[in-house]
């Protein structure tokens, strides 16, 4: 299996609890270690504390009993508070002159203060192997009382005033520190085994707890699907949770807008296309039961006009989608409303003869204005197309087009108040027998005014309804 496979095949739970162990041992194995340093040092150094203080007792006692008695220590001499203290040895050299020791002193290696230093350190073992810790001090006895001092001389002289008076060395075991190390060492080691093994078994707890409001939040999202898209995830106060939660609702709300633009658009297909799939029906029966002397191409021609027809609906269908889904590009530019109209009346001129429809027109000349063509022809001519289907026959429709506005104004005797505030909601149909509604027409128009930064308007004025486009 790739690297790549089964990292992303790893669980998410597996991977934090993973890098939150290696983080703690990290952490806890450095903090364990510096820890261990410092004390292993304070324990040296308090060693050599102790070294040195008593060093410097022995000296002091050196120099008291030499001024005195005016005789020295007796060889292999050992001092009562230095019986106890295990393995000693100890030595004591005057202007380069041994003066006395402690037994087997000759087969340690002494340290040697260098030039402007009173002390040195370091580690020395005997013959036996014991682990010893030696120092050697400088310090200045009255050398004038010892009674085995050299006599006036001038080679005495000149040592005198070249070397240092008495150099003091001091070793002493130091297993009892190296053990007391060890053991702390011991402790440490055990603290950090007992943290590590609490760390793993606690980590894959935790985690698992932090993370329960995943698997909630995976139940939730279980149970939206296509028959429920109005649900929504609830808010949380968990900082990481709620931008996710947030996101995922915003999406949810694009495909619940989406889904319901798809439901519109099948049951505005399905709306729309009874009338003209009706009418083919019929006119394809008609023909086949009672043959017309019409000519082929005449009747071709007509089963071709109700196929444009249905196609225009479906076009126009589809363009609302588009528009009310902000997918549709406008494409805006200076369009001739005047030789718009002239084209849309040649195209209803059919229609006005069928219903005998009156028709005054005002139009100015030179009418601009910038919009998008085919969107522009859409708006207009679903309101000049409502006009005509809509008013009754015979009666007289007014259609007025100026630089700042296009109406057009038809008899509506059957229309409220109360039905205008409706009119561009989609499929609003006026009772069950009136026949009156707006389809999809005035609810498209709306939609392209919008999108063409127009406003369409309707109003009824003395039993006529009036919708006009201004800029």
């Amino acid at each position: 299996m790739h690297p790549a496979t089964a990292l992303r095949r790893t669980s998410l739970r597996f991977r934090t609890t993973l890098l939150v162990i290696a983080a703690i041992v990290v952490v806890l194995g450095t903090a364990t270690l510096v820890i261990d340093i410092r004390v292993d040092n304070e324990v040296a150094q308090r060693a050599d504390t102790d070294l040195l203080e008593h060093a410097q007792a022995l000296a002091d006692i050196f120099t008291a009993r030499t001024k005195a008695s005016g005789q020295t220590f007796p060889s292999h001499w050992i001092p009562s508070f230095l019986a106890d203290d295990g393995t000693l040895y100890f030595r004591i050299d005057c202007r380069g002159q041994h003066v006395m020791s402690s037994d087997e002193v000759a087969s340690l290696a002494w340290p040697t203060p260098t030039q402007g230093q009173s002390m040195a350190f370091a580690d020395a073992a005997d013959h036996h192997g014991t682990k010893l810790r030696a120092i050697a001090l400088r310090f200045f006895p009255d050398l004038d009382a010892m009674h085995d001092a050299p006599a006036d001389s001038g080679a005495a002289a000149n040592e005198s005033t070249a070397a240092p008076d008495c150099l003091l060395g001091l070793a002493a075991d130091r297993s009892e520190a190296l053990d007391f190390q060890r053991s702390l060492d011991h402790i440490e080691f055990g603290c950090v085994v007992l943290g590590f093994l609490i760390v793993a078994i606690l980590t894959p707890l935790l985690v698992t707890r932090s993370l329960r409001p995943l698997a909630g939040l995976a139940l939730a999202m279980d149970q939206i699907g296509p028959d429920t898209p109005s649900m929504r995830l609830q808010s949380t106060r968990i900082r990481e949770l709620a931008p996710l939660i947030a996101r995922f609702n915003a999406v949810l709300s694009r495909m619940e807008e989406g889904l319901l633009r798809e439901r519109q658009f099948a049951s505005g297909v399905a709306h729309e296309l009874r009338t003209p799939l009706a009418e083919l029906r019929t006119a394809i029966e008609v023909e086949l039961r009672y043959p017309s002397d019409r000519d082929v191409r005449e009747v071709l021609a007509d089963l071709g006009d109700i196929g444009a027809k249905m196609e225009r609906i479906v076009t126009a269908l589809l363009l609302l989608t588009r528009i009310e889904a902000g997918i549709e590009q406008l494409s805006l530019q200076p369009v001739d409303v005047g030789a718009l109209t002239h084209a849309l009346l040649d195209r209803y001129r059919q229609r006005l003869h069928e219903r005998a429809l009156q028709l005054q027109v005002e139009i100015e000349p030179q009418v601009m204005w910038r919009a998008d063509a085919t969107l522009l022809d859409v708006l207009l001519g679903n309101l000049l197309g409502n006009a005509l289907a809509y008013a009754p026959a015979g009666s007289t429709i007014m259609l007025r087009c100026t630089a700042l506005s296009w109406s057009v104004t038809n008899p509506a005797p059957e229309l409220t108040e109360q039905d205008v505030a409706h009119m561009k909601q989609r499929f609003w149909r006026k009772g069950k027998e009136a026949g009156v509604h707006t389809g999809l027409g005035l609810a498209l128009a709306a939609s392209v005014a919008r999108a063409q930064s127009l406003r369409l308007g309707l109003a009824l004025q003395d039993a006529n309804l009036q919708a006009s486009v201004t800029r």
